[in-house]
This record gives structure tokens, C-alpha cells and sequence, in this order.
């Protein structure tokens, strides 16, 4: 079964923490927070008004804002669903308090309007929807209107995402194999050579002429291929990179020098098949499968285990929901030296426990950390140690005869 071995657990609208319906019967409760989560759009500029749309120009996608404070840090965690099937839900993948992780356009109503008060809530919510109280015909106009509204915003949606999935797949199928291009150059210069694996990974190729927004120009571009459990290809994860004064090749010096085209959620970039045969679906049972944020990180495991089946999440905070078949063994996430308490490390625990509530084993491996003011082995629960490196691409690079002589890191059940 893709994604896992039992429902994701994301919350639908009319959930228990909405509470009482407010005079409604259940149905009529949900019907109302679906009539709210249609009309997302409207709602979440004005309940967050310091946020933006993504993308800023044509249809957007999402409302994203710094937090649920909405305050201007020039920082979007907290991001709000406008089209598809969660329309109307959002998740702050910041450091929310307690019980603001995540809702629907209902719970934002009740934080941001109604000091956290539900009643409050429902009566403001009817008050926006047009419902007057014990009247059942404004309930079933207002009730048929989202019904219409929401069957040509389906329709519009799915056009709009195929049409980005298209180009996403075009833009990949019509680069180059990655063998002496420019791409097999940046990863070299990160210390990852295709040569010494014997095979270059099938899911990276190179464009000479990736469109940058923010440079205004097409610039060279490591393309990955982001796909599903079933192989279908989701979305483009592209790395701009640039050429430097000596020769070599190294990311482009951009704000943001990596960006999905695309789905990526769900999906992943198959990274290295390790001794195994065939996809990531059909994999022998039992069979760990090691899972990395990022490209670079995933083929330094691949340098240092050349026997193992590596994935790409593309983010953090996808871990949680990459579809995965139901009979691997582990699933061993390459950690990264994050700062102990750090709002990195608090989103991977959370990714994590997603993971194991679809009842998947995890385990993490960390590149090593080094002792402070004493000898002896790191104590991964103490905080009397320092990294070393801070991930496994930088233990690579700067400790190549090194690498995995020795345990990598700290291993977490």
C-alpha cells in the first residue's frame, strides 16, 4: 500500500477538537467548516493579513505568513492550503505553541478572531457564511453555492497541477545525463564522484538553461526527478548552480539556490539502489531503506555504503509523509548536527513520530560529534559534545579518509 501501512492521521475538518457544533447536528457541523475551508482564499488574507500568496503571480496555491501571530519577519512557517484536497487546512512547520501546530480554516477563526473561544467561533463563522440562526433555507443556499464554487475550483485545480506536472517532467526529460556535465562537476566539488560508485544516479540530469525568477535569466541547473512509490514522475527538484573563478562548479549565489517544481509531497528522489534491483516499491522485505533531506547529503551516505537503498525526502518536512513500501525493514534517517532543542531538531522528531504512527521501525545515523573537556565516546543524550561535522557531506569533504572508518554517529531507536 503506498504511503504506509495505515492513514496518514491528518485531521479532517470537524475533527473532536473543534468541540460542540453549536446547534448543528455533526453533518451539519462538518458541512459548515467545509463551507469556511472552500472559501480559504478569501479568509486567510484577511485573518492573516501580513502573509502572501505562492506563487505571487497567477493561481496561488498557498497563503504563507511567518506564524500565527502574523508578525513581518521575513520568515513563512506557517502555510495555508488554497487549492486541492486539504483546501482550507494549514500547518506551521515553525515552532507553534501548543495546539496551534495545525487546523482548518474554522480553528484559524477561533484563534486569530475569537481569543480561542469556539462558540465565538461558530457564531462568527455563520455570521461570514450568510446562515441565520434556526433557519434551514439560508443554511441550504449558502450550502449549494460552496457545492458549485467547489466543483469548478476541483476541476480548475486539477487542470492547473497537471499542467505544472507536465512542465516539471519536461523540464527533466529534456536535460542531460548527468556523466560529464556540469552537475557531475558541483557534486564532485562536494566530494561525491559518480566514478568512484561506478554508475551515476538515473534521477539527476543537468539543464544549461534553467529559468531563475530571482536571477531573471536561465542559468545551469541539477535537475532531480521527484517520484512517487509507483514511479509516476510528481515534480522537478532544481539546483542552480554556477561556475567559479577557478573552474569549479558550486551552488549559484542566489537566496535560494534550490527549488521544487511541482508536487514534491509524498515523493522522493531515488538517490542510489544500493546491491538491490528494481524501484523503491518492489524492494526485497526487510530491506532498510536510509533517507536524507537532501541530494548531497543521501549520495555521501552512497560514497561511504554503496550497498544501501538511499532516498531523498527533498525537505524535512516531508520525512512524514513519503510514501514508502509496506515491507521495508527500517527507515534510517540521515541526521544532520543540528543544535540540541533547536526548532530542526523538534520538526524531524515530529516527522518521525509520523513515520512510526504508520507503523514503520526508524532509526536515525548522525555523522560523529566530538567530546568537550573530556575523553571518552559522545554521549548523544549530554550535552557535553560538539559536532564535529555538522552533516555527512561535510564529514566527506573535510574528513574523506575518515569517512565511516568508524560508526557513523549516534544511532536512535
Amino acid at each position: 500500500m503506498a504511503g504506509g501501512r495505515s492513514g496518514s492521521g491528518r485531521r479532517q475538518a470537524g475533527s473532536a477538537r473543534h468541540g460542540g457544533a453549536g446547534g448543528f447536528n455533526p453533518i451539519e457541523f462538518k458541512t459548515i467548516c467545509r463551507m469556511l475551508n472552500e472559501r480559504a482564499r478569501e479568509l486567510a488574507p484577511d485573518l492573516l493579513p501580513n502573509g502572501v500568496f505562492d506563487p505571487p503571480t497567477g493561481s496561488p496555491t498557498h497563503w504563507k505568513t511567518s506564524n500565527m501571530d502574523d508578525v513581518k519577519s521575513g520568515s513563512y512557517s506557517l502555510t495555508v492550503d488554497l487549492t486541492g484536497k486539504y483546501v482550507g487546512h494549514w500547518h506551521d512547520f515553525g515552532g507553534a505553541r501548543p495546539g496551534e501546530e495545525d487546523g482548518d480554516m474554522l480553528d484559524l477563526i477561533r484563534i486569530r478572531r475569537c481569543g480561542g473561544n469556539q462558540v465565538d467561533a461558530i457564531g462568527w463563522a455563520k455570521d461570514f457564511l450568510g446562515i441565520t440562526n434556526g433557519d434551514r433555507s439560508s443554511f441550504e443556499r449558502a450550502r449549494r453555492a460552496i457545492e458549485r464554487d467547489a466543483s469548478a475550483r476541483e476541476a480548475q485545480h486539477a487542470a492547473e497541477i497537471q499542467k505544472i506536472r507536465d512542465g516539471a517532467r519536461n523540464m527533466w526529460l529534456h536535460a542531460a545525463v548527468l556523466p560529464g556535465t556540469p552537475a557531475e562537476l558541483y557534486l564532485r566539488g562536494r566530494s561525491i564522484d559518480c566514478r568512484a560508485l561506478g554508475r551515476a544516479p538515473g534521477a539527476l540530469r543537468f539543464r544549461p538553461d534553467a529559468t531563475n525568477k530571482e536571477a531573471g535569466s536561465k542559468l545551469p541547473c541539477m535537475v532531480a526527478a521527484i517520484v512517487g512509490l509507483d514511479g509516476a514522475h510528481l515534480g522537478t527538484h532544481r539546483t542552480w548552480i554556477s561556475q567559479r573563478p577557478d573552474g569549479s562548479w558550486g551552488k549559484a549565489l542566489l537566496a535560494d539556490p534550490k527549488l521544487t517544481l511541482g508536487a514534491s509531497k509524498g515523493g522522493f528522489i531515488p538517490l542510489w539502489r544500493g546491491d538491490g534491483a528494481g524501484k523503491l516499491a518492489t524492494i526485497a522485505p526487510g530491506t532498510d531503506i536510509y533517507v536524507s533531506e537532501g541530494i548531497e547529503d543521501g549520495l555521501s551516505v552512497a560514497m561511504g555504503m554503496p550497498d544501501k537503498r538511499i532516498i531523498a525526502a527533498v525537505s524535512l518536512s516531508k520525512v512524514g509523509s513519503l510514501q514508502l513500501p509496506e515491507q521495508a525493514g527500517s527507515i534510517i534517517i540521515v541526521g544532520q548536527n543540528d543544535p540540541y532543542g533547536s526548532k530542526a531538531v523538534d520538526a524531524l522528531e515530529r516527522e518521525i513520530g509520523k513515520l512510526q504512527a504508520r507503523g514503520f521501525k526508524v532509526r536515525i545515523i548522525y555523522p560523529p560529534r566530538t567530546p568537550i573537556g573530556g575523553g571518552g565516546a559522545p554521549d548523544p543524550a549530554a550535552f557535553n559534545t560538539a559536532p564535529a561535522f555538522k552533516d555527512f557531506n561535510e564529514w566527506l569533504c573535510k574528513d574523506p579518509d575518515g569517512f565511516f572508518g568508524r560508526k557513523a554517529g549516534r544511532a536512535v531507536a
